[in-house]
């Protein structure tokens, strides 16, 4: 950046917190968290990440604990451009965007505005990669052209029984 050059700051931060194997762990995962999905949407939708300090992912150790810190910086000279049915084509700047994208309210009132589509995209992709990750996964047993799918909760008297079939 030059003196005079602009920009919007986006940050997030997460303590860590100690594991039963004695290893810090933090809650906000980078690549997964929300201030990662508002800077790739924002990104698609044409702003631009201030050059040579974009992105900064630090840990301090503090009197708390490890604390990371996610720091993202969008060119503040960079705007949005959409067209809508509704507005025709508008120009915004990132403060307007990420009111928008993080307000449900907003969200609902303009369920066919680009920033909605990708609001409730992202919102999708945390839920269901959520579920993935915590769900055990189930076992899937072939013997010739039979197939058993046993659920890793289904009670040992029900799995012996959709064993059975394979004698």
């Amino acid at each position: 950046m030059k003196p005079g050059d602009s920009f919007h700051y986006v940050a997030e931060e997460a303590l860590g917190e100690k594991g039963e194997n004695g290893k810090f762990r933090f809650a906000v995962n980078p690549a997964t968290s929300l201030t990662t999905q508002l800077m790739a949407a924002a990104v698609t939708c044409g702003f631009k990440l201030a050059e040579s300090c974009e992105f900064q992912h630090t840990i301090e150790q503090t009197d708390k604990g490890p604390l990371r810190r996610i720091e993202w910086m969008i060119d503040g000279k960079s705007r949005a451009h959409f067209r809508t049915v509704k507005n025709g084509v508008e120009e915004i700047e990132f403060p307007e965007f990420r009111a928008r994208y993080e307000s449900d309210a907003w969200c609902r009132e303009n369920p066919d505005h680009p920033i909605t589509h990708l609001a409730w995209a992202f919102r999708a992709f945390t839920l269901y990669g959520d579920s993935v990750r915590q769900s055990k996964p189930a076992a899937l047993i072939r013997k010739g052209n039979q197939i058993a799918i046993i659920h890793p909760d289904l009670p040992d008297d029900k799995k012996r029984k959709l064993l059975s079939f394979f004698k």
